[in-house]
């Protein structure tokens, strides 16, 4: 067991759950944006990601993804489920401002969109990537520690596909998990500017702002991992590094519409 790669995992499930809510306690601080807002962002995200598409979507990779014979198929069923996470992820978003914003009487604007964004935020780094960041850790000790001769006798002729995948997980390095930690810095400022563009779409009265903010979020979603796949990770995170540019500058330019919006 490598010990810079326990500790790269530390640091990683460190910056993961305190970048995200210190984050959200300076901008409370500043603005004074109610906390339910934010409990509306984190209950949205729960409930239309982590437990319906994100389980769906994993049977569908295992079930039709894996299966797919050709970069041409497997490059589109990487747009069909981005745009289907988008769809839902976004109508979730809309459901949320135009529900639970309503009953408590909290007004559709930029500092309460921008809490309700953290909140997606939130949840998205602390349960789910940090989530399984831990699990990770916690295989990668566990595997370090296994008997793979005594393995390979009790597998048999699955052996050398056991070992090949355990191999894989033994030889993380020590910046592997540290690189997840930092591809969720921009995610911050991504689902903030989604969050703004469904919201104007209700202040508005205009569909248009749901559709940038879907096809927005759908782009994001097929850039960065179609990349990563073609030119590998520095050229991916460069290209969401300046998406997370466009991120910041839709959230000021949003602020700018929503404080000329009666």
């Amino acid at each position: 067991m490598n010990t810079a790669t326990v500790i790269g995992f530390l640091i990683s499930l460190l910056i993961q759950v305190t970048f995200p809510l210190v984050v959200v306690l300076l901008y409370r601080r500043r603005t004074g944006a109610p906390w339910l807002v934010y409990g509306y962002g984190a209950a949205v995200f729960a409930l239309f990601q982590l437990f319906t598409w994100l389980p769906l979507s994993a049977y569908l990779d295992y079930a039709v993804g894996d299966h797919l014979d050709s970069a041409f198929l497997s490059f589109m069923w990487l747009m069909t489920q981005a745009l289907v996470a988008s769809l839902i992820e976004e109508s979730g978003r809309w459901l949320g401002f135009r529900m639970l914003f309503r009953r408590r009487g909290h007004r559709l604007d930029w500092e309460n969109g921008v809490m309700y964004g953290l909140g997606h935020a939130t949840i998205e780094t602390v349960l789910l990537m940090a989530g399984l960041t831990f699990v990770n850790l916690i295989t990668y000790v566990l595997l370090c520690r296994l008997d793979t001769a005594a393995l390979s006798e009790v597998l048999g002729a699955n052996a050398e596909a056991v070992q090949t995948s355990i191999q894989g997980i033994v030889d993380t390095r020590w910046n592997q998990p540290i690189t997840v930690a930092i591809e969720r810095i921009p995610a911050l400022f991504h689902q903030i500017s989604w969050s703004l563009l469904v919201m104007q779409s209700l202040v508005s009265k205009q569909k248009r702002w749901f559709g940038w903010a879907v096809l927005y979020h759908t782009s994001v979603a097929v850039l960065v991992p179609g990349l990563a796949r073609l030119g590998g990770f520095i050229l991916a995170e460069g290209v969401n590094l300046l998406l997370a540019g466009l991120s910041l500058w839709l959230i000021l330019e949003l602020r700018k519409v929503s404080d000329s919006t009666p």
